[in-house]
């Protein structure tokens, strides 16, 4: 009986290990006896009650739980404990008893800790990582893992998957400390050495790690990325049966869809909050609050944040509550309630120890207080020296909803191509019944919304047509237009379109090629006048940069100037960067410019070598010969002797 036993035992804590809670359960109830007597039953209850707990059957793995812990009594074997406390730990923290969760907590690492077990300890450690990082404490996670990691060995079938799960929640503790460069080349070498071992590792490691880099991707405000990977993620949660990890790649996937494709993001938050418990299903809800309020539904908003902060363990959570009270704040029609909510947001995100998501946080603070441009660009800088650009403000939450109710009902984007976003939401083709109604607003904001004659409008839009002919075509255009911005029809005819008999101009439409380049200037002020908040501002600036003027209509001859003045302002914020990262000597950062600024212009002979020389630098020689042979042929192209190989580069390389 103990050798079975032992076998099935080992074989439920392997499967979960591996992330297949279904064949961990399976395994557990093989076990000819539902006894607790031995050593080696209790461990494999305690491993399926964790397979319980992920598979969101919380009543079981609470019942499981509290046998093995009661069974605990009897039974004086190390391992056992160590794996019973985990679990009941893990459980606990599942269904809100936050006292109990620690208390096994504490427990399991006391004992690894007196026996000076390597493998226990880092179970210990790594199987209760995540709750402490919401509780607020990554950076004594990250502590305990390093030194964990440092010293781990023992069976390589436990040990192997135990360890990738360890470094899967240190990158989770550095992405906690804004630390996303140092997460994403964690969380990226976790799935590198997933994919190297195969299908025997299971797919527990694969599905974190992936679900890792899709939260950077995230934060960092890069969508379509982050999308791609939380798919990934989400097919295989589905395969192992993990509805924790499951919930919280549908819940990123809807985050990050939300608002551009609300419908489709509502469903995914749905199902997110199905079959799960604690802190994944709390963001499920929070996330459907989100895309409901993106859609004007406040009151759905306001259901959602009231489930969520009633959920088991929501308040016991710092960084779990510090997004609940950021929604109730969005939630409010009263100002005064609404930065109230925020301030105590802000203070909770510094308790748990989330330099980024305070930064947001004032960022949202600065513009719904109306602060000045100046205020809000200097927020906004906080965000991008940790690497938050824009496009974080396109997902569903604070940042989206803080943006949407400052600007106008309507912001024109024209940086990457032609897109109307009206009240926070894209408006959809069909809605255009017209092109020359959306060419006629391209062509307004190409000439930077200043009054436009008619005759010059007409010509641009029905070229060598009547003009007699075209006049009402342009006023049933600018109906169509006006209509697409106010369907309601709740502000003045001129709100946004101011027209008389002989000119048309744009007024209060937000565009987000004038931002960028009202941004730059401001960033490149900056850098003049202070080098020690240059690349913040530059970085901030460069950040809004989303592609070229109607990058979707490159011949339109009438949009060349603008797309060219941008152009212009993006290439000198790169050398601007280039230049700053030279200075703080680092590398990387400047070789990333640098190549950018190539893919602007691939005949900058002062850039191409300067980025043979900073490759040569970093170890890079073979790159450094690369780019130097591309560096020839592009000037020999334009009839120019290439510059010998830098002497630099040949030095120091």
């Amino acid at each position: 009986m103990r050798d079975r036993a032992g076998t099935d035992g080992r074989l439920v804590a392997v499967y979960q290990l591996l992330g297949e809670p279904e064949r961990a359960v399976a395994a557990h109830r093989r076990l000819t006896s539902g006894e607790l007597r031995t050593a080696e039953e209790i461990t494999a209850a305690a491993w399926a009650a964790a397979a319980h707990c992920a598979r969101g059957v919380l009543r079981q793995a609470q019942a499981l739980a509290r046998r093995t812990v009661d069974a605990l009594d009897r039974c004086g074997d190390p391992y056992a404990c160590v794996a019973v406390r985990t679990t009941a730990s893990v459980v606990a923290a599942a269904d809100g008893r936050c006292a109990a969760a620690e208390h096994h907590r504490q427990c399991a690492q006391d004992t690894a800790r007196a026996v000076g077990d390597p493998l226990l300890r880092l179970l210990a450690v790594t199987g209760t990582a995540q709750q402490r990082i919401e509780r607020g404490e990554p950076r004594e996670v990250l502590a305990e893992l390093d030194s964990a990691l440092a010293v781990a060995d023992g069976d390589a079938a436990l040990t192997v998957p135990l360890v990738l799960s360890a470094r899967c929640r240190r990158a989770a503790a550095l992405l906690a400390l804004g630390e996303l460069d140092r997460a994403a080349a964690e969380f990226t070498g976790v799935l590198m050495e997933y994919h190297r071992l195969g299908d025997g590792m299971g797919l527990a490691v694969g599905a974190q790690a992936l679900l890792g880099v899709a939260d950077v991707h995230r934060e960092r405000g890069d969508l379509g990325p982050a999308r791609a990977a939380y798919q990934e993620a989400v097919v295989l949660t589905e395969q192992s049966g993990d509805r924790q990890t499951l919930s919280s790649a549908l819940t990123g996937l809807a985050v990050s869809r939300g608002a551009g494709e609300p419908q489709s993001a509502a469903v995914l938050a749905s199902r997110a909050a199905q079959g799960c418990a604690g802190p994944p299903r709390i963001r499920a809800l929070l996330a459907g609050g989100w895309i409901a309020l993106s859609g004007g539904r406040r009151e759905a908003a306001v259901e959602a944040a009231w489930q969520a902060a009633h959920e088991p363990g929501a308040q016991g959570c710092r960084a779990v509550f510090a997004e609940v009270l950021e929604l109730e704040a969005m939630c409010a029609a009263d100002p005064g309630t609404r930065q109230g909510l925020l301030r105590d947001a802000e203070a909770m995100w510094a308790t748990a120890q989330r330099p980024i998501a305070v930064a947001r946080v004032t960022v949202a603070r600065a513009r719904l207080e109306g602060a000045g441009a100046t205020r809000v660009r200097e927020a906004t800088a906080l965000l991008g020296e940790f690497g938050v650009g824009a496009g974080a403000g396109d997902a569903a939450g604070l940042l989206n909803r803080a943006a949407a109710s400052l600007r106008p009902s309507a912001t024109v984007r024209v940086l990457g191509g032609f897109q109307v976003v009206r009240d926070g939401c894209p408006v959809p083709a069909e809605e255009w019944q017209s092109k020359k109604a959306r060419d006629l607003l391209k062509l307004l904001v190409a000439r930077r919304g200043l009054p436009t004659p008619r005759e010059l409008l007409m010509e641009a839009l029905w070229p060598e047509q009547d003009p007699a002919r075209c006049g009402n075509r342009l006023s049933v255009a600018l109906s169509i237009l006006r209509l697409v911005l106010d369907p309601q029809r709740r502000m003045a005819q001129d709100h946004f379109i101011v027209a008389d008999k002989e000119v048309v101009g744009l007024a209060r439409l937000h565009v987000d090629v004038q931002e960028f380049l009202a941004t730059a200037r401001h960033a490149l002020g900056v850098a003049e006048r202070s080098a020690e908040h240059a690349f913040a501002a530059l970085t901030a600036a460069e950040g809004l940069y989303r592609g070229d003027v109607l990058a979707d209509d490159p011949y339109a001859e009438w949009a060349t100037a603008l797309r060219e003045e941008a152009q212009a302002a993006h290439a000198e914020l790169l050398a601007r960067l280039a230049a700053a990262a030279a200075e703080n000597r680092d590398t990387y950062a400047e070789i990333h410019y640098r190549l950018r600024l190539l893919e602007r212009d691939p005949y900058d002979e002062d850039t191409h070598l300067a980025l043979v020389c900073r490759l040569a630098e970093a170890g890079r020689h073979g790159e450094a010969r690369r780019r130097y042979r591309l560096y020839s042929g592009y000037m020999k192209e334009i009839d120019v002797s290439p510059a010998p190989y830098p002497v630099r580069a040949v030095v120091r390389g």
